[in-house]
C-alpha cells in the first residue's frame, strides 16, 4: 500500500528551516516601531542579501546607477515597503534555491509569480477596504505557493511525472497533482505549521483555491484566490495555466468594475515586478 501524502511529510528529512531574516522581519512587522532602520539593521545581518537589495536599487530602472551604496539610500530609493517585501521574498528564494527548474518550468517564473500575487493580494485588500491589513496580505500572497517550492525541491521526480501528466492532458497543475498524489496546498499548509506561521496564514496556504472552505479565513483566502487568477490571466511570471475567466468571490466587497481597474494596475506594475524580480535574482 503506497503512503499516505501525510506519512511521505512526515518522513522528510530535508525541509527547508524558516529562514532567519524572513523570521525577524515578519517580528518586526508585528511591532509598532517597525521603521526603516529596524528594517536596515535586519537586512545588514545578511551581506548576501545586503547586496541584492543594493542591486535592485542601483538598476537603470530608478536611475541610480553606482549611486546607491548603502541600505539607507536603498530604502529610501525604493521605499519601505518595497525593500520589506523584496526581503522577505528573497529570504525564501535562499531557503528552497533557485536551481529546481523543470522543462518548461522555471522556478524563478514561480518566484515571480509568487511575487505577483503578493503585490495583487496587496492592490486588492486596499480596493477592498473593510478591515483587510495589505501588509498581511502581501505575506499571505507571497506564501501561497510554498507547497509548489517543496515540491520542486525534495519530490523532484514527482514534479517531473506532474508536468508530464498536464502536458499530456492539457489540466491544470493542481489537477496533476492530484493524480500523483500530491497536493501543494497541503503540502505548504504543512510546511507552514512547521514554520509554525499563524493559523490565518496557514489556512490561506490550505485553501486559497477553494476559499469558500477556509470558514472565517474566507475573506482573506478570497483576496489570494483573486490575486492568483489576475496574475495567471495577465501572465505575470509563470502561467502554464490560464483561467477561462477571473471569478469574483462573493466575500470580497467588489464589483466587476473594480476587478478591471485591479487588472489595469497590475499590468501597470508588470514591467517593475519582472525587472526589480530579475536584478534581484540575478544577484
Amino acid at each position: 500500500m503506497a503512503p499516505s501524502l501525510m506519512q511521505r511529510l512526515e518522513s522528510l528529512k530535508d525541509l527547508p528551516p524558516m529562514p532567519s531574516t524572513m523570521q525577524l522581519v515578519l517580528k518586526e512587522m508585528e511591532s509598532i516601531s517597525a521603521n526603516s532602520k529596524s528594517l536596515e539593521k535586519i537586512i545588514m545581518q545578511d551581506p548576501v542579501l545586503a547586496a541584492r537589495i543594493l542591486k535592485v536599487a542601483n538598476s537603470p530602472y530608478y536611475g541610480t546607477a553606482g549611486q546607491v551604496n548603502s541600505i539607507s539610500h536603498a530604502i529610501t530609493i525604493l521605499g519601505f515597503d518595497e525593500v520589506r517585501n523584496l526581503v522577505i521574498g528573497l529570504s525564501l528564494v535562499q531557503a528552497f534555491g533557485e536551481g529546481s527548474d523543470f522543462k518548461d518550468f522555471s522556478t524563478k517564473d514561480l518566484w515571480l509569480h509568487s511575487m505577483g500575487v503578493a503585490t495583487s493580494s496587496m492592490l486588492i485588500a486596499k480596493a477592498a477596504g473593510n478591515g483587510f491589513d495589505p501588509e498581511e496580505c502581501f505575506t499571505m500572497g507571497l506564501l501561497h505557493d510554498i507547497g509548489r517550492f517543496v515540491l520542486c525541491k525534495v519530490f523532484k521526480e514527482d514534479m517531473d511525472k506532474i508536468l508530464e501528466i498536464q502536458e499530456a492532458q492539457q489540466c491544470s497543475l493542481t489537477e496533476a497533482e492530484e493524480q500523483q498524489g500530491l497536493n501543494h496546498c497541503e503540502i505548504g499548509a504543512f510546511l507552514a505549521q512547521k514554520w509554525q506561521l499563524s493559523d490565518q496564514t496557514m489556512s490561506v496556504v490550505r485553501y486559497h483555491h477553494h476559499p469558500r472552505s477556509a470558514g472565517e479565513d474566507e475573506p482573506l483566502c478570497a483576496v489570494v484566490y483573486l490575486a492568483d487568477q489576475l496574475c495567471h490571466k495577465l501572465k505575470l511570471g509563470w502561467s502554464r495555466w490560464q483561467p477561462k475567466g477571473v471569478m469574483l468571490p462573493k466575500s470580497l466587497p467588489l464589483q466587476k468594475e473594480d476587478v478591471q481597474d485591479l487588472a489595469k494596475d497590475i499590468k501597470k506594475k508588470k514591467d517593475v515586478l519582472e525587472q526589480s524580480w530579475e536584478e534581484a535574482m540575478g544577484g
